[in-house]
């Protein structure tokens, strides 16, 4: 009886064990079929910002003068972070705006010279608010005493001109009073030799003296010929002293206004080399292009040498979006598409207390990209945290540069398929060989 009675409690356990199993088999067996299991591309990512990094460069460089922004410092928009040292630039503005004053007070002299007036008209100056009042005024006062002694020269030699014709008017009046004395004489002689020469037709005199009183009018009528070219020769005198009086006036405007064109080209020059250095004494303030976090400066010390297009520090634009930079693999780019969902888990954060941020997939680079460190290709997928989610965990700060492991959700798959791949796989490819 005992050995039936064991031989039936062995069967039933036998049994039992078959049927357990049996059942797990078919239990495992139905679940692979039927179960679905949710696959993922997993990838590496890192957090960026929507608009990149700005750097912090200045085009002309320099030195140091003040530094006002340093590392973490949050900016706003136009908030100076760095101030260059002017003093040479404002020095050499100094210098211009002196050739500008220089420049002007003769331009307002010459304007005189040319126009004819009887003084200089400083009223036009423009303003130069970095010169001394004082240099402005010695210039000023300057060019009024050098138009005061060329207007003195030029009324000096005019006088000497009018003297000059005064002294032949003076000649002409001595040369006509003779003429007409000589014109007097000449009267009287030819009436004498109209009576001499009716007595002589009547031959009641000698033709000796009918001939000595018509020598007689022969030379008074020469004499006052002579005394005629005399008197037209001092006038021709007196329109050659007036046009050179004349001549002095153009000579004066003439130079005048020669002397204003070659002003007006260096004028030029120097007007364009005065707004150049008043836009690099804009620039010596660098201001922030938009609200951010400043980082990586490079400037540490005062009186510092600033290259040219030196980056001398960074900006992070803050309330800008924020986004998931993600390096897929090309072995698994055709599982990756605009608009696929996206778990998103930051190593920063604490997982058991952080949960998966969900996300979405806004572009895929149409070409493979190589990272120049380690020559590693991939395609870099955009990808955009969920902002409820963000919203939702507000103990979650992301920060560009924030390391981020991203699973890009793929088609659900069953057990089975996911167990029989690699030998799907295996035996494509041996029946595919020679």
């Amino acid at each position: 009886m005992s050995k039936s009675s064991d031989f039936a409690n062995s069967r039933l356990l036998l049994v039992a064990g078959f049927g357990a199993i049996t059942l797990l088999v078919g239990g495992m067996g139905a679940w692979s079929v039927g179960a679905k299991i949710n696959g993922a591309v997993v990838s590496r990512g890192v957090v960026k910002v929507e608009s990149e990094r700005q750097v912090i460069q200045h085009p002309d460089g320099g030195v140091v003068g003040e530094i006002l922004a340093h590392n973490g410092d949050q900016v706003h928009a136009g908030d100076v972070l760095l101030r260059l040292d002017g003093t040479f630039l404002r020095s050499e503005l100094a210098i211009v705006q002196a050739q500008l004053l220089e420049i002007a007070v003769r331009k307002a002299r010459l304007a005189a010279e040319r126009d004819d007036l009887a003084k200089v008209d400083f009223t036009v100056l423009p303003d130069f608010p970095m010169l001394d009042p004082e240099q402005v005024a010695q210039q000023r006062e300057g060019q009024s005493n050098l138009f005061a002694a060329r207007q003195a020269t030029m009324a000096k030699k005019i006088n000497q001109l009018r003297e000059q014709q005064q002294q032949i008017e003076k000649q002409i009046e001595g040369v006509e009073a003779q003429r007409v004395s000589l014109m007097e004489q000449l009267d009287l002689v030819s009436q004498e030799l109209e009576d001499k020469q009716s007595l002589y037709e009547r031959k009641l005199m000698e033709a000796s003296r009918v001939l000595a009183t018509q020598r007689e009018h022969a030379k008074l009528t020469g004499e006052i010929g002579r005394l005629n070219s005399v008197i037209a020769e001092a006038r021709v005198r007196i329109s050659a002293l007036e046009i050179e009086v004349v001549g002095l006036s153009e000579d004066r405007r003439e130079a005048a206004i020669t002397q204003l064109r070659d002003l007006q080209y260096n004028e030029i020059s120097l007007v364009e080399r005065e707004t150049t250095l008043r836009e690099k004494l804009a620039r010596l303030d660098v201001r922030a292009p938009v609200d951010g976090v400043v980082f990586g400066s490079q400037v540490f010390a005062l009186q510092s040498v600033i290259q040219p297009a030196q980056p001398m520090m960074f900006l992070v634009p803050s309330d800008q979006p924020l986004y998931v930079s993600v390096r897929v693999d090309p072995t698994s780019i055709d599982q990756v598409y605009s608009g696929q969902q996206v778990s998103l888990q930051f190593s920063t954060f604490n997982r058991r207390t952080t949960p998966a941020i969900p996300a979405e997939v806004l572009r895929v680079s149409p070409d493979v990209q190589t990272d120049e460190a380690n020559r590693e290709t991939y395609y870099e997928a955009t990808v955009e945290p969920d902002p409820e989610a963000l919203a939702a965990l507000p103990e979650v700060k992301l920060m560009p540069g924030m390391p981020v492991e991203a699973f890009l959700k793929t088609d659900a798959r069953t057990p089975l398929s996911y167990l029989t791949q690699p030998l799907t796989i295996y035996f494509n490819r041996a029946f595919r060989g020679e």
